[in-house]
This record gives C-alpha cells, sequence and structure tokens, in this order.
C-alpha cells in the first residue's frame, strides 16, 4: 500500500501544481489505473499520517503542502495561474516551486493589503 499511496500523494500535488484543484478520488483512480477503493484508503492513511488533509467527513483533499484545494487569504499568482495557500510561509513555497509571482493577503489585525513580490527568487 505504501507504493499507493507514494503514487496517489505525488498524484494529488502535481495536480494541484497543475490546476490548482484537487483531484477526486474518481479521476485519480483512472489516472493512476487503480480502484476507487485503494485510492480513498491511500487518501485516508496518508492524512493519518498528516502527509495531507481531507475535508472533515469525506475522501476530498483540503490541503497538500503547500498547496490549498480551497480559497484561503493566501493567494498565489504566477505563471498566468492563482493557487491558494494556508499561510504565508506556503505561498512563498509555492512561488519556489512555480517561480516568480506574488502572494497577495491582508494584515489579521487590521486587514490591510499585503502584498510579497518576488521576482528572481528574491522576495
Amino acid at each position: 500500500m505504501k507504493t499507493i499511496e507514494r503514487r496517489v500523494r505525488a498524484h494529488v500535488i502535481q495536480t494541484l501544481h497543475r490546476t490548482a484543484v484537487a483531484p477526486s478520488v474518481a479521476e485519480t483512480a483512472t489516472t493512476l489505473d487503480i480502484p476507487q477503493s485503494d485510492v480513498v484508503e491511500a487518501l485516508h492513511s496518508l492524512a493519518d499520517q498528516h502527509r495531507l488533509v481531507l475535508l472533515p467527513g469525506t475522501d476530498a483533499v483540503w490541503m497538500a503542502h503547500p498547496f490549498s484545494a480551497i480559497a484561503t487569504d493566501f493567494v498565489v499568482y504566477a505563471a498566468g495561474q492563482r493557487w491558494y495557500a494556508n499561510c504565508v510561509w506556503d505561498g512563498l513555497s509555492i512561488l519556489g516551486i512555480v517561480g516568480d509571482g506574488k502572494l497577495e493577503t491582508h494584515s489579521p489585525q487590521t486587514g490591510a493589503p499585503i502584498r510579497f513580490d518576488v521576482l528572481n527568487g528574491q522576495v
């Protein structure tokens, strides 16, 4: 099962990287040519190991660091695409993966907008 878990986790992260949307159980099963029950088992095992997080009470991916599969207050823009991050550090990590771009968020205290620009790998 560890091999299936690695394949499922890699597919989730690669899909989030490519599309900013987490793959469904059905899509993952089809792409990896494995039964949906194996995908569900792998996802729950990965969640138990804190390698990804599932939306409570579901088999749907909520986050696979550094990517969030749901809208958050940490929005990353690069290469003509948008991703959501779970925090500033994850947003900067996404930029480390995809390259130059920007991370937009806001101050939790005042609500004032905060923007981090990354150019040539420098914040």
